[in-house]
């Protein structure tokens, strides 16, 4: 029988990218959606794949256990940036906590947390960001309650280049420009496609989680496939694409929280210390894919440009 598996954040980057692996299975799991909008376009999207789509918001805790009932399975991810919560950033604490209560309430017995470390304890307490804080905190309260749980921690996405903006092609100077704020240009940074690398690790991890509880119980995964410099993604740019690539650091994001991130990234790098890729995502059999893939597979066409023959 599919087990149910229970998605936030399911019309979004790294929830969307869950639920749509997790339809290709219909044997093995049925995909329930939990979104704020589900006339949204992209809950109308999941719901032609299969998707059972739920109305719930994560801000209202009432929303949650209901949301979760009858689900053997809750991939759970919040989101700083919420319009709704971003006047008030503990609000993701909050949520996830809840999130993490309903699901032990509700007998979840696999529970992937997307996550990251404490900046606070990265920096010796130099660089806080709430946005690293707050996720840290619930790895604390899901170990405190026992709930079964893996908890992923998640690379720079790739994806920003696209939905955020960072690169685009001046047709004029025929010059592609990677723009990134605070970021130096040797700051090596843990980089993740998440459409195809996320997915497969959260899907792994479903997958493996009665053959292998001992070993994901309570374990943290990186999910990152290289770690790479601006520097080294404007030349993979450039070996693809034929364009002169640059790179151009810009002074903020506009988002206190986000520059005290970059500026971590400067200081000390993501996940110091750590060899990436991490052998554990690899012993689950989890395949990962390069800057290079994300070039050609995506920046590349959102460009309107094609690689260099």
């Amino acid at each position: 029988m599919a087990r149910l598996i229970a998605v936030t954040g399911a019309t979004g980057n790294q929830g969307g990218s869950v639920a749509k692996l997790l339809l290709q299975s219909p044997n093995e799991y049925r995909v329930r959606a939990l979104t704020r909008n589900p006339d949204s376009e992209a809950a109308k999207e999941l719901a032609k794949l299969g998707a059972e789509i739920v109305k719930a918001d994560l801000t209202i805790a009432s929303d949650i256990a209901p949301a979760l009932r009858g689900c053997w399975g809750v991939f759970a991810v919040t989101n700083f940036y919420d319009p709704k919560i971003l006047d008030d950033p503990v609000s993701e604490e909050r949520q996830g906590k809840d999130l993490a209560k309903a699901a032990l309430e509700e007998n979840v017995q696999c529970f992937v947390w997307s996550s990251l470390p404490s900046s606070s304890k990265l920096s010796d307490g130099k660089l806080i960001s709430r946005i690293y804080e707050g996720k840290h905190h619930v790895d604390n309260y899901i170990r405190e309650i026992g709930l079964p749980a893996t908890f992923v921690f998640t690379g720079n996405f790739y994806e920003n280049w696209v939905f955020r903006g960072h690169v685009h092609y001046d047709k004029e100077k025929d010059v592609v420009e990677f723009r990134q704020p605070i970021v130096l240009p040797q700051s090596k940074l843990a980089m993740l496609y998440v459409e195809k690398d996320l997915s497969a690790i959260a899907k792994a991890i479903f997958d493996n989680w009665e053959s292998k509880r001992e070993q994901l119980h309570h374990a943290y995964l990186y999910a990152c496939n290289a770690r790479l410099s601006p520097t080294e993604i404007t030349s993979a740019i450039e070996k693809i694409s034929g364009k002169r690539a640059i790179y151009t650091v810009l002074p903020s994001s506009g988002v206190p929280d986000r520059d005290t991130m970059f500026e971590l990234y400067n200081s000390v790098g993501m996940y110091p210390g750590k060899e990436i890729p991490d052998e554990n995502v690899l012993k689950l059999g989890v395949k990962l894919h390069s800057v290079e893939n994300f070039i050609r597979d995506r920046l590349l066409p959102h460009l309107g440009l094609q690689p260099k023959t």
